[in-house]
């Protein structure tokens, strides 16, 4: 079930957003440790840019309320769902163009000449092009959730929103 986040009617924009995107934040950020420690897990990376779908929305919404550090935090939620968006595309292909590649193969082994075959070669180096992209945006993903640790970025969040701009 998608989760919910309550607004007070009574309550401004800005007075909304500012309770609203830190529980947002802390729903999107608990993937974290599972995202950064286990590579594998698809499907936990999935959720966790499917929960910060709804955070980026809302800073949107706020981004002409607060100060422009807020600005620089929305740019770095952005950037790490378009990373993962990235990875989550090559986590799609990999089996479907390797699908592809066995269905030629088969196709292949009915076919006695062997200069008629299909040729495996393109979609082999795709694959792996893929694989090697993966990695290196995955890399570059978990040192950005990392450094958001390190770095608190909850609070600089918090501390943009509840600024004067």
């Amino acid at each position: 079930m998608k989760k919910t986040y309550s607004i007070k009617k009574k309550s401004s924009l800005k007075e909304n957003l500012t309770r609203v995107i830190p529980e947002m934040f802390d729903d999107f950020y608990s993937f974290a440790p599972v995202v950064i420690n286990f590579p594998l897990r698809k499907n936990q990376l999935h959720e966790m840019r499917k929960a910060g779908k709804p955070l980026r929305y809302a800073m949107e919404l706020g981004e002409y309320c607060f100060t422009p550090d807020f600005k620089l935090c929305l740019d770095e939620v952005k950037l790490s769902l378009d990373l993962m968006g990235e990875v989550h595309d090559a986590d799609v292909m990999i089996p479907d163009i390797s699908l592809h590649m066995k269905e030629v193969r088969l196709f292949n082994q009915t076919i006695k000449d062997s200069d008629q075959r299909i040729s495996t070669r393109q979609l082999r180096s795709s694959v792996l092009y893929l694989r090697k992209q993966r990695r290196e945006l995955y890399g570059e993903l978990c040192d950005k959730l990392k450094l958001w640790s390190e770095n608190n970025f909850r609070s600089r969040i918090i501390t943009a929103m509840n600024s004067t701009p």
